[in-house]
């Protein structure tokens, strides 16, 4: 009783958000939720960083496929020069390739299902339009964003690495979005680096800050950033770009989404991780076993999303009426947790 009590309390919290940027409930951890992934990486003149733009979205896509355990079918990884011989690249980023998929994706989504898209190589802005650069045609934020408007139904995270990106990302800012974004201003124009360590956040879940072995959109921002900073101190160079992430709508992003008046709310809550079937190799597990698994994953991760969201309402709460209502989410969650634990264990590890 408590644990379904505290499920719809979580829904209810979060519809108190401003009506603007929370028409629904967001990034909700349910079995029946699919997510997919679209990698495009952009074309370059320089050999030198067009080799980097290619290792950064193969590293992604082997990320995803060996440690997140996605299929073949949720990601699509668009390369500039496509290798007909490797069978992780979907075919060349060229405008109308990715326009032809993601409306091949829009028919395969279902309402709640959710979608990662990453810009990784080099971007460009001006007064006229903000571009993300590709071999032919280059294609432009306005043109990306009609087509997002197409997934009204399903939550969207979008990473531009890119140089000169920001004006890219204020134009794709909307409810139900996360937006991250390699710089502040259009005139931050050079080769970025913050794929990498954006990338190298998921990576073994290194970017895991509350230890719960999930990475979040937020905490992979966090990581990214504070990375770039030090990568540069290192350097003895002057910055030139600053990650910013927009995720409540408005528009206005933030350098450090660390407040719950600013952004931050939705990018803890979306996660790339799968609800797997099962935790470990355990060839003596059943398929009720696997279905059980899935159930209490999904429950440890609701519960997981009731504490983000309660925390982030807590002064908009009286003192007490907070402290009960976190210490008894702790408590289902520790309990749930360790059942998980146990089911989920292989005798001898």
């Amino acid at each position: 009783m408590r644990l379904t009590f505290f499920l719809v309390l979580s829904a209810c919290l979060f519809c108190t958000a401003p009506a603007s940027a929370q028409q629904r409930d967001y990034f909700l951890p349910k079995p029946t939720v699919q997510k997919y992934v679209v990698i495009l990486a952009g074309a370059a003149v320089e050999e030198q960083y067009k080799e980097q733009i290619k290792r950064w979205a193969l590293l992604l896509h082997d990320i995803l496929t060996k440690d997140y355990r996605y299929e073949a079918g949720q990601i699509v990884l668009l390369m500039d020069q496509a290798d007909p011989e490797d069978p992780r690249i979907s075919g060349s980023s060229r405008g109308e390739n990715i326009k032809d998929e993601l409306r091949q994706l829009k028919e395969a989504v279902s309402p709640g299902d959710q979608i990662f898209i990453f810009l990784l190589g080099h971007g460009t802005s001006n007064e006229e339009a903000a571009k993300f650069v590709i071999s032919g045609v280059d294609i432009t934020a306005r043109e990306v964003a009609a087509i997002l408007q197409t997934f009204s139904e399903q939550d969207i995270v979008l990473v531009n690495a890119t140089s000169s990106s920001y004006p890219f990302c204020t134009l794709l800012s909307g409810p139900g979005r996360v937006i991250v974004c390699a710089t502040r201003s259009g005139a931050e124009k050079y080769d970025t680096i913050f794929a990498e360590f954006f990338i190298a956040a998921l990576d073994g879940h290194t970017g895991d800050r509350d230890k719960n072995r999930r990475v979040s959109i937020w905490e992979a921002f966090r990581f990214a950033s504070q990375k770039v900073e030090k990568w540069y101190e290192d350097q003895n160079r002057i910055p030139t770009e600053h990650g910013v992430l927009d995720d409540n709508g408005d528009g206005v992003f933030s350098a450090d989404p660390d407040q719950p008046e600013n952004d931050g709310r939705l990018a803890q809550i979306a996660y790339l991780d799968l609800i797997p079937a099962k935790l470990a190799d355990d060839k003596n597990s059943t398929a009720a076993d696997s279905a059980i698994i899935r159930d209490l994953t999904a429950q440890v991760r609701e519960l997981e999303r009731s504490v983000f969201l309660l925390r982030n309402r807590k002064a908009e709460l009286p003192a007490e009426l907070y402290q009960k209502e976190m210490e008894v989410l702790l408590i289902d969650l520790a309990r749930m947790s360790r059942k998980l634990n146990k089911m989920t264990t292989v005798p001898g590890d």
